[in-house]
């Protein structure tokens, strides 16, 4: 797996600033250049020729910048190909609405709702028949309309444009041959090539060498490393003569370094002595402890309210934490960890405070936590469809077990992850809801959820309850 480590340059003479600058100037513009050329059409190879010669670069800073023109260029296909599906699914959403819709007052709204919609989709439409996407802006939308408007000098656009370098490595020069890492007496050093100096038959180039920190937290009075000691880990790969890929961005006059190693995972261990089923929450997690038949031995709630509110650097240190707990405590036990497999799509119309409260952030940056983690810790991790858990665990185990939704539902995900995927309706249920209970046994499983499902909302319905969470208090008079 790639891991990033972070760093920032030390120290910059004058003369050292003035040839970095220009080595990112002409970068960028090598960058954009290549853009606008690969969307006409041009062969790649004869781009990365000009490139070398027209921006004075060597050829694998002018393959580096193609490559990354080619990868902004993939990634918008994508992201128009998946604007389209989250628009087409809206409005199929709304057009299903509006055809139960009996009130004129939410008929007109959702008319109003789905022309809108409808004007999205074919905006996304014209784009993926016409095979193109939307105007790329190198330096952001965002201070592009702000230097429109006269609100930024032409120096902070410019400035913009030009503060990253780029630099792929290759394990057959050592790592890297254009941004070099090493050592000396302990300080880390940056080896960077810059402009092309003639040198007989033979063309050579100038190099700056600077001293980088990266990333790690000596305790003041123990002198230990708090946490992962990313600095140890970059010079233990560099040992190795592996590949890293070095990126430098400017921020503010400070240089920023960006490490990028393919870190080792650990081994996981083939035998385990049952799982912990994890339901993520935006306010926290709700598991489960199986045994390795699927029988329930515990639960607990850990709660996260700051996930919800919590500045970035302080939700992103949460989720760390959290991650770092769970994997712990697994690998203590000896059991692996069971997780949904999560699809993270703004398919639905949702007000602006539900948004912010369940943005995907959230689930996305904790699993990718909990999965990094448990690779280096060799800890199996399990992924299973998310389809129905919280129904199953409340109409099912919740009173059983006296869990609440979000244990009930990890304990659904724990036995998904050890195999047990059917889970047969409670006979009760079927007799009190389901109208055909001779073809009932014949539908598939998730229907059959999905029947009891609706059956029983309707009935909280009458009840004034809008979902299953009031199951547990109304289930005796529904």
């Amino acid at each position: 797996m790639k891991t990033t480590v972070r760093g920032i340059i030390l120290a910059l003479s004058n003369e050292q600033q003035s040839v970095l600058d220009d080595l990112m100037n002409r970068y960028c513009a090598a960058v954009r250049w290549s853009f606008k050329r690969l969307m006409e059409n041009f062969e790649i190879q004869h781009i990365r020729l000009n490139v070398q010669q027209k921006f004075n670069l060597n050829s694998r800073q002018a393959n580096d910048a193609v490559y990354e023109a080619q990868q902004v260029i993939i990634s918008q296909y994508k992201l128009v190909s998946l604007n389209y599906e989250n628009a087409k699914a809206k409005v199929e959403r709304t057009e299903k609405l509006l055809s139960k819709a009996k009130s004129p007052r939410r008929i007109y709204n959702l008319t109003l709702k789905l022309e809108k919609q409808k004007r999205k989709l074919a905006k996304w439409q014209t784009f993926i028949d016409t095979k193109t996407f939307p105007s790329v802006v190198f330096g952001t939308k965002e201070l592009f309309r702000k230097r429109c408007k006269g609100l930024i000098s032409k120096e902070e656009w410019q400035e913009a444009r030009s503060n990253r370098y780029l630099s792929r490595g290759d394990k057959t020069k050592g790592g890297n041959l254009n941004t070099r890492l090493y050592a000396v007496n302990g300080q880390i050093m940056l080896d960077i090539a810059t402009t092309p100096t003639p040198s007989g038959n033979a063309v050579r180039y100038n190099r700056i060498t600077v001293p980088v920190y990266l990333a790690h937290k000596p305790s003041k009075k123990t002198g230990k490393i708090n946490g992962r000691n990313y600095r140890q880990m970059v010079l233990d790969y560099l040992q190795t003569g592996g590949a890293y890929q070095v990126g430098i961005i400017r921020e503010n006059g400070r240089y920023y370094v960006h490490v990028t190693i393919e870190e080792q995972a650990a081994e996981t261990y083939k035998t385990y002595n049952g799982l912990y089923g994890i339901d993520t929450n935006p306010d926290g997690l709700g598991i489960a402890s199986l045994d390795y038949l699927g029988q329930f031995r515990g639960h607990m709630w850990m709660s996260q309210g700051e996930w919800t509110y919590a500045r970035t650097d302080r939700r992103q240190n949460l989720i760390g934490e959290q991650a770092k707990l769970i994997v712990g405590m697994a690998k203590e036990c000896g059991k692996g960890l069971a997780v949904e497999d999560l699809d993270f799509k703004q398919d639905k119309d949702v007000t602006a405070k539900f948004n912010r409260m369940s943005h995907g952030f959230v689930w996305s940056r904790f699993l990718e936590s909990v999965k990094r983690r448990a690779a280096r810790e060799g800890v199996p991790l399990i992924q299973v469809k998310p389809a129905f858990t919280s129904v199953i665990g409340i109409l099912k185990y919740q009173q059983q077990y006296g869990l609440s939704n979000h244990e009930a539902a990890a304990y659904v995900i724990g036995r998904r992850a050890l195999g047990l995927d059917y889970e047969k309706v409670p006979r009760i249920l079927v007799d009190k809801f389901v109208k055909d209970k001779d073809g009932f046994p014949y539908i598939n499983n998730w229907k059959q959820w999905s029947i009891i499902k609706k059956a029983i909302i309707k009935s909280l319905k009458k009840k004034g309850a809008k979902s299953l969470v009031s199951w547990q208090h109304l289930r005796k008079s529904a």
